[in-house]
């Protein structure tokens, strides 16, 4: 029996060392690639609409990937599956940075993201596994410190790394580091051992649920685009809706389940996946709308934005090895409500953010998310492993991502659309209040400028002179009062999410549940 002075031998943190850095420098890559978007249009004129998959295809494939991903990890083994998606990330990390057309840069993006799927749930359950029960706690905020870090220098190494270098850079750097992991593995990592009852891969039920959930997504992802009018919309979310449908019941006919049933009568396990979908979308509400917030309503530059966000994601990178270490002490009840409260404290006080709010202010509110969102995450992470049994961990992994994905995705798409849907009815108030008669024409192409990065008056000039200066004070004002909703609407998930917990978790340390053993030579 494995004792609280366990500790962590020196293999088990040369594998835990070389995934943080990987994860350090996949969320480089993914704060990274939202600042390349500039030098791809410039170099390869590509509008907007094409050059947003960059973004959402790699979440998209992700997302939808993941569950069956975690059936591979079954089939070949933690550290098999993990070097193999390893492999195809970096393939399309090469096709990225050797990309001479967008379609080919978004064929590379739609590899990363099928790669990233197949690694994630194994790379999750070998984190858990490489330690001991009492210090799984530690470890995964060590993990999720690896995380913060990249998050807080992500703007400043891109920024570098394209001004230096070339936007190319920030996918080739993946290679490199694939490489890294990969040798690190192949060294240190236990090969898993061959399982009797190996169960095969349902490769109709992956084709049905990565189907019906891409298709779904997408759909949502046009909202924007085409309205809730639209027949295209509804007709590609009945589809999804159908094959998701045809996942379920062919699923339910087979042995071997690719989402095992017992897992919706695990009250635990299903605490923290809902739990991590709302508050996912708490994350990337603040990461989109105060990025958004800072640029176009307090004129900071990209640049300086990036800095200001270091408030925030320095104190997920610090505090989380921190709260890891009082989980193991304490428990996981405790530290899961305490973050999930702290998280809607910090997104209560950006409701009240108005058009000339102080910095110190910002500094504030992003500080204390920070410190919610890091102490949640490594609590949550650490209960959703405990909950299950270890020959479930490789696709509990993967749900559990899945549900984090989709709510980041969701999260995006629902809040923009959210500032635009308040912003317009704000703005069409205060021209009725003002007495300025706006015609329809007028007031839409108010409503466009609400959600751009910058609110100039170069984007009012069909409007007479004297009444810019006006027009721009009710464009932030609307982007203000869309962002105070959206912030309103996410302290109440984030709060329900802390009811959830007292509810679902128990407060159980590492000696109890399922406290997986690490692994051995």
């Amino acid at each position: 029996m494995i004792t609280s002075s366990s500790a962590i031998p020196f293999r088990s943190w040369i594998l835990l060392i070389s995934i943080g850095v990987l994860i350090f420098l996949m969320n480089i890559d993914y704060t990274a690639v939202n600042l390349t978007l500039v030098p791809i249009s410039e170099e390869m004129d590509a509008n907007l609409n094409s050059l947003q998959w960059l973004l959402s295809g790699y979440v998209l494939v992700w997302a939808a990937f993941v569950i069956p991903a975690g059936r591979i990890a079954d089939l070949f083994g933690k550290r098999e599956t993990l070097i193999g998606g390893l492999v195809v990330f970096m393939v399309g990390s090469c096709l990225t940075g050797l990309g001479q057309s967008i379609e080919m840069l978004v064929v590379g993006r739609f590899l990363q993201g099928f790669g990233a799927a197949i690694f994630t749930a194994p790379a999750w359950a070998l984190i858990f596994t490489t330690s001991s029960p009492e210090k799984q706690g530690f470890v995964m905020g060590v993990i999720l410190s690896f995380a913060g870090f990249g998050l807080a220098t992500g703007p400043t190494l891109a920024g570098f790394i394209i001004e230096e270098l070339s936007w190319r850079w920030i996918f080739y750097i993946n290679i490199p580091l694939g490489f890294f992991v990969i040798a690190i593995l192949m060294l240190f990592g236990q090969k898993d051992a061959v399982l009797v009852d190996r169960k095969k891969i349902d490769f109709l039920g992956t084709v049905l649920l990565a189907s019906g959930l891409c298709i779904t997504v997408y759909a949502i992802n046009q909202i924007e685009i085409w309205g809730l009018n639209s027949y295209s919309f509804w007709e590609l979310i009945a589809l999804g809706i159908f094959l998701i449908t045809l996942f379920i019941l062919q699923d339910r006919g087979r042995t071997v389940r690719m989402i095992p049933p017992h897992f919706f009568k695990n009250r635990e396990f299903m605490t923290t996946v809902i739990g991590v979908f709302f508050i996912a979308m708490n994350f990337s509400m603040v990461l989109v709308l105060m990025g958004l917030y800072l640029q176009n309503t307090l004129h900071y530059s990209s640049y300086e934005t990036g800095l200001i966000f270091i408030s925030m994601t320095i104190s997920m990178g610090f505090l989380s090895p921190v709260g890891g270490k009082v989980i193991d002490i304490f428990g996981l009840k405790g530290p899961m409500i305490f973050g999930a409260l702290l998280t809607a404290m910090g997104i209560g006080l950006m409701a009240f953010l108005t058009s000339n709010s102080s910095l110190y202010f910002v500094i504030t509110t992003l500080f204390i998310v920070g410190t919610g969102l890091g102490a949640y995450f490594t609590a949550c992470n650490v209960a959703m492993m405990r909950a299950v049994p270890a020959e479930d961990l490789n696709v509990a992994s993967g749900i559990y991502m899945m549900l984090m994905m989709l709510g980041n995705t969701l999260s995006i798409i629902l809040s923009t659309s959210f500032v635009v849907l308040f912003g317009q009815s704000y703005i069409l108030n205060m021209s009725k209040n003002q007495g300025m008669a706006l015609t329809s024409e007028q007031h839409q192409d108010l409503v466009d400028i609400i959600s751009k990065v910058e609110h100039t008056a170069l984007q009012l000039k069909d409007f007479p002179s004297d009444q810019i200066p006006q027009l721009l004070h009710w464009v932030d004002g609307a982007y203000v009062y869309g962002l105070s909703i959206n912030m309103t609407i996410g302290a109440l998930f984030a709060t329900f999410v802390a009811g959830l917990t007292l509810w679902g978790i128990k407060n159980s340390k590492s000696s109890l549940g399922h406290a997986h053993a690490p692994m051995t030579a």
